[in-house]
């Protein structure tokens, strides 16, 4: 967005070239500068994304999944009860209908 003569508000006879090369460096300057306030503002974007994610993985490698984890073992754990419980309570039955099959 460069500004002609007119616009820069200065006349052409008064003035030497360094001036418009001051201007044009000025001008050139003014738009690298948005382009770099632009992409600062990107990159803080990503900055935050990252740090949002950083912290749902802090959350899952130390929370959740060492609670699902727990969970996981109380399931066996109870699993593995109750399978001993019926296979107790097979030997059971099979003892009474032993004791049964004698008195006849």
């Amino acid at each position: 967005m460069k500004k002609t003569l007119d616009e820069r508000g200065y006349g052409v006879l008064g003035t030497s070239s360094v001036i418009d090369d001051a201007a044009d460096a000025y001008e050139n300057l003014i738009e690298a500068i948005i382009a770099s306030a632009e992409l600062e503002g990107g990159v803080r974007q990503l900055l935050d994304e990252i740090e949002r994610t950083r912290r749902r993985v802090n959350a899952l490698e130390f929370k959740v999944i060492p609670e699902l984890m727990e969970k996981r073992r109380f399931i066996e754990y109870q699993r593995d009860e109750m399978e001993r419980q019926e296979w107790t309570r097979l030997r059971r039955i099979k003892k009474i209908k032993a004791k049964r099959a004698e008195k006849r």
